[in-house]
């Protein structure tokens, strides 16, 4: 009987510290404390997040890719130029010495086009200076019956290419037939396509100033044959002639 009650005893002291004290996740296999658990549990809540917001980065890149290596037709495009642009209230009434300045300004800066409330009747969501991708000549122009959703531009070899405006970059990597391409995303769904480049300065995920070096002209892709860069400008979706709203030699 008293090897019995001591057997009880040192049982009930044993079962108490491994059951009723923290010792029990060393000692009972498989055993997970509340704390791990609750970790687990956020761990598998954050994974899932994460996987539907790739999910969604990865639909909207290769819409993107879709858009710039000409695998969506103009007629599947939809959307306007000029849909839903925001109504504004403001005075554009320009003073004398305003007038002036700006007369001064427009022959400095010949070559862009400045679109605000009084001069947007084409469409372009943005205010300000457009400024030129890169300085050069024209080779072909705008034409969405042949899928050319952009201008040409030639210039000499190691030229700098700009971006027009602010914005983020959400391309740049090559492709077959656009080579090194970059792309930035303006506000107001403008985005600006650079193809053909030699080298890119910026990665996805950079935000750019407006006139900002971001690439070096160059020769590469399928439909490149000699140095020069092809420029495209999308507005909600659709594809518009840059020369509506820069000027360059032909």
């Amino acid at each position: 009987m008293l090897f019995l009650g001591i057997f009880i005893v040192i049982g009930g002291i044993t079962y108490s510290i491994t059951a009723l004290t923290p010792l029990r996740q060393y000692v009972v296999p498989g055993y997970a404390d509340d704390q791990l658990k609750a970790d687990a549990k956020q761990a598998r809540q954050t994974v899932d997040s994460l996987q539907n917001k790739l999910i969604t980065q990865s639909n909207y890149l290769e819409n993107l890719r879709r858009i710039f290596s000409g695998d969506i037709s103009l007629d599947s495009l939809s959307g306007g130029l000029n849909q839903d642009l925001p109504p504004t209230d403001l005075n554009f009434t320009l003073s004398e010495s305003d007038s002036v300045l700006r007369a001064q300004i427009e022959e400095e800066d010949r070559f862009a086009l400045r679109v605000d409330a009084t001069e947007n009747t084409t469409g372009l969501p943005v205010s300000g200076f457009l400024f030129k991708p890169v300085d050069g000549t024209i080779s072909s122009l705008f034409d969405a019956d042949i899928q050319h959703y952009g201008i040409d531009l030639v210039a000499p070899e190691n030229s700098v290419v700009k971006s027009v405006l602010a914005g983020s970059v959400v391309l740049a990597s090559f492709t077959s037939d656009g080579g090194n391409v970059i792309a930035i995303q303006h506000e107001n769904n403008l985005i600006s396509v650079y193809k053909h480049n030699s080298a890119l300065y910026k990665e996805v995920g950079e935000t750019v100033k407006a006139g900002e070096s971001i690439a070096i002209i160059g020769n590469t892709g399928d439909h490149s044959d000699g140095p020069h860069l092809h420029f495209e400008l999308w507005v909600r979706g659709s594809p518009v002639d840059p020369l509506q709203y820069l000027v360059f030699e032909e």
